[in-house]
């Protein structure tokens, strides 16, 4: 799915030696299992790499007519950002959870140029849509695996089934779900002249995978009356660092 999206390829844009000098001097528990990529080239070579943003780096997307930037945000920076004054994250995992009950978090911004509105989907019954991708199959002749959107309903789900849901996280859950991404949608739309941006849970990934991809698909409007909208999708390559996340499992 990553190669027919990308189009011309341009200068790569470097990160890595920032990311490295910082990384090889943080604390283990502020090192993320998921980061970008050491350069991004290639057919990737149009993903700007913002340094400058916390917790993590921005990585900004510009396809036709249409802007999208992702920031993965780390268990650690989540909780202290939101697991205060009697409130519990409203992404709170523990350690010990299975792989399937926990969540990774971006958060995402889209804003285009376009006159008329965008689609964006964050779950569809017949198509894959917003998803995280990795370069794990079970067989040769699979897919790999696909850890999907985790929506307000299903976040509050994954809680209840953990006997987490408790007066602390139900404030957690009152703080964050007004900054949820899927909250600032009208509809599946991004207005014109909107940004629509917040927080965007996905199932978590698995920790074999060593690279993954953060796909965005977005639907441009028609040229026409009669036309058809035409889906771009933004996809931001990341690695995946099994090490920190064997050394610091809760993150």
């Amino acid at each position: 799915m990553r190669g027919h999206i990308l189009g011309r390829s341009v200068a790569p844009v470097v990160a890595g030696v920032l990311a490295i000098g910082c990384a090889s001097t943080a604390p283990i528990h502020r090192m993320p299992p998921i980061k970008p990529l050491a350069a991004y080239e290639g057919a990737y070579a149009d993903i700007i790499v913002d340094m400058a943003t916390r917790p993590e780096p921005t990585l900004e997307l510009t396809r036709d007519g249409v802007t999208v930037c992702v920031q993965y945000w780390p268990k650690v920076d989540l909780d202290r950002r939101f697991s205060r004054g009697g409130e519990t994250s409203a992404f709170h995992f523990e350690p010990t959870w299975a792989q399937n009950s926990r969540v990774d978090v971006w958060h995402v911004s889209v804003t285009h140029t376009h006159d008329r509105p965008v689609r964006l989907k964050l779950g569809d019954t017949d198509h894959v849509s917003v998803f995280i991708e990795d370069n794990q199959r079970m067989r040769a002749d699979m897919d790999p695996n696909y850890y999907y959107a985790v929506t307000e309903v299903e976040n509050r789900a994954r809680l209840q089934d953990k006997g987490a849901l408790r007066s602390d996280t139900e404030r957690g859950l009152r703080t964050v779900n007004p900054l949820l991404f899927e909250r600032n949608l009208t509809g599946e739309e991004v207005p014109a002249g909107i940004t629509v941006s917040g927080y965007l849970p996905f199932q978590a990934v698995k920790p074999n995978a060593t690279d993954i991809w953060l796909h965005i698909p977005v639907e441009t409007p028609p040229d026409s009356a009669s036309g058809q909208h035409e889906k771009v999708d933004f996809v931001f390559p990341y690695e995946y660092e099994r090490t920190l996340y064997q050394a610091r499992p809760g993150m």
